[in-house]
């Protein structure tokens, strides 16, 4: 299930989202991130002005990137939910 409606990102700086369910067995353990070590970051793009894209990362590094912009903040982070969903999909079936 996604996640609800996130404040717009501020100063340019990426709005790190995180996706998945929350598992109480680990709940003293367990950070705010429940996809660790995924995290999905949305941020504006440079060029064209007014767009976003989303990053993820795995332990920090970058792992997957959006290669188009997108005209809203949504719609930059719909899609990259979809794409770390995919990604930790896979990263389960190896």
């Amino acid at each position: 299930m996604p996640p609800g409606p996130r404040a717009p990102s501020q100063a340019g700086k990426p709005l790190v989202v995180a996706l998945g369910a929350v598992r109480p067995h680990i709940g003293s353990m367990s950070n705010d991130n429940p996809n660790y070590p995924y995290t999905l970051e949305i941020a504006p793009c440079v060029k064209p002005s007014g767009h976003y894209g989303w990053a993820i990362r795995r332990h920090g590094k970058l792992l997957e990137r959006s290669d188009r912009p997108y005209h809203s903040e949504t719609s930059a982070r719909e899609r990259g939910e979809a794409a770390l969903e995919r990604q930790i999909r896979a990263a389960r079936v190896r």
